[in-house]
């Protein structure tokens, strides 16, 4: 029988791991959080600099900060060290060992405060030298940032581009054959743009773009063009900007999911959905005239959708709609209804209008009430 009061080994399983098995964990980790693993013993001293990951968020060295001491928002420990210091110095380091190196693969920045644009810059062209993959910015500049036009000369590994601030501005080349040759996934949130045609030729640089999500804050130009042949996935959330254009353009044949939330405008054109297979709407509120017709005739170009989401601002807004004139939704197997007042109205029509419909989900609704008059409906049909 084994002794029981023999002692463990203590053997450093972790440490005896290869340094690939090692970064891939430490991956998963804020990079802030990765260099502090350099104390830990001589093997780990400069293994983060291995990890194909830099992470940097502003609020993260704020938390660090004494909370006895009055200090400026970019000044976030004892020492004085700025936000900039800090990312400086881990670029400095990671290159000290870049023999070594594994390409950088992802590069994120939350920049909450005092951005500097230079600095951002300085590092987006450093990212860039490396097989850089993923690429996520978010920042906050007091004056406009001109994003830099080396982006869409240089990124030709880039897959993922996630891009948000207040005054990012952006002026993409005329030449589609500069840009992003690789990039399947695409997300801007209140980015400006340079000219009325800035966001098309943005998009004419990606061509195998699957993945697209557009939050518009300010939009000034007539007409907002989405003509992307290889998109799967779209995603528009506009806010009161949406009175600042006049027509919306989606021209995306292969896509299949759909979400749209903000305010419907009257002149929507919609190209060939036959592959759509979810949607998901979710419209602001408004009682101006006509405004229940403009959503009439949005949700008609939905009707080859398989599985479609509802919200209750949207019940409502069909409710004012002077004629429902819907047409048949044939492949509608799943409908997800957010009711809201006039319910009554507006659900008897979906049920008519969908042969097919296999599953039905109520939201914000007295069941009760619900089934006495579905089944009213039914006895007097």
């Amino acid at each position: 029988m084994a002794n029981s009061n023999l002692k463990p080994t203590g053997v450093d399983r972790i440490s005896n791991l290869p340094d690939s098995l090692l970064c891939h964990i430490l991956s998963f980790l804020t990079t802030k959080e990765v260099v502090v693993t350099s104390i830990l013993s001589n093997r780990w001293k400069t293994l983060w600099t291995l990890v194909p990951k830099l992470d940097f968020d502003s609020h993260q060295f704020e938390e660090t900060s004494s909370s006895n001491e009055e200090q400026s928002p970019n000044q976030f420990n004892r020492y004085g060290f700025t936000f900039a210091h800090i990312v400086s110095r881990v670029w400095a380091l990671r290159n000290r060992n870049r023999n070594n190196a594994n390409p950088l693969k992802q590069f994120r920045l939350y920049w909450h405060f005092d951005s500097d644009s230079i600095q951002v810059e300085t590092w987006v062209h450093a990212a860039l030298s490396h097989e850089l993959e993923e690429l996520e910015l978010r920042i906050c500049f007091p004056e406009l940032f001109n994003f830099p036009s080396a982006l869409f000369n240089y990124a030709k590994t880039l897959v993922v581009l996630n891009l948000m601030g207040n005054n990012v501005f952006v002026n993409p080349p005329s030449s589609a054959l500069l840009g992003f040759p690789s990039l399947k996934t695409l997300h801007l949130e209140n980015v400006w743009y340079a000219k009325p045609d800035s966001f098309s030729r943005f998009l004419s640089c990606c061509p195998v773009l699957q993945n697209l999500t557009l939050h518009l804050q300010t939009y000034t130009y007539d007409v907002l063009k989405i003509i992307v042949p290889t998109l799967k996935r779209l995603c528009l959330d506009f806010n009161n900007s949406a009175y600042q254009y006049n027509k919306l353009e989606i021209n995306a044949p292969a896509l299949e999911y759909l979400c749209f939330s903000g305010y419907v405008i009257e002149h929507v054109l919609l190209g060939n959905l036959s592959n759509l297979v979810e949607a998901e709407i979710e419209v602001d509120y408004d009682d101006i005239k006509d405004y229940g017709n403009m959503i009439m005739d949005f949700i008609k170009r939905l009707s080859n959708v398989k599985s479609l989401h509802l919200d209750s601002d949207l019940t409502q807004c069909l409710c004012k709609a002077t004629k429902f004139d819907l047409p048949m939704f044939h492949n509608l197997a799943f409908l997800n209804f957010h009711v809201g007042a006039c319910l009554w109205h507006v659900l008897p029509h979906f049920l008519h209008l969908a042969p097919n419909l296999a599953v039905l989900v109520f939201e914000k609704v007295c069941y009760a009430q619900m089934m006495k008059y579905l089944f009213s409906k039914i006895i007097l049909n």
